[in-house]
């Protein structure tokens, strides 16, 4: 079940919800779809309940940013999904 649990959230994290939920044209809610696409795919990998523990320390250039998987992943599939919303023709 784990196994079926991850990859059903990598599918979702880097973008395959673009080719299968929009097979022919983009939409314009396309970008919402991707974020909450990626938001449920990093949960499904990572859990739901590391969304609770905040980043900190971004941006601060004199201290290493403290970030858990959860956040990080979710923002490299903000970033993949939106390319494929973006690019996808």
């Amino acid at each position: 079940m784990k196994v079926i649990k991850n990859l059903l959230g990598m599918a979702f994290s880097i973008g395959l919800i673009n080719p299968v939920f929009f097979p022919d044209n983009q939409y314009w809610f396309q970008g919402f779809a991707g974020l909450s696409a990626a938001f449920i795919g990093s949960g499904l990998m990572f859990g739901f309940e590391g969304y609770k523990v905040n980043p900190r320390r971004i941006g601060n250039a004199d201290e290493m940013p403290i970030i858990n998987q959860t956040w990080m992943f979710f923002f490299i599939g903000a970033v993949a999904n939106l390319l494929w919303a973006t690019l996808y023709v």
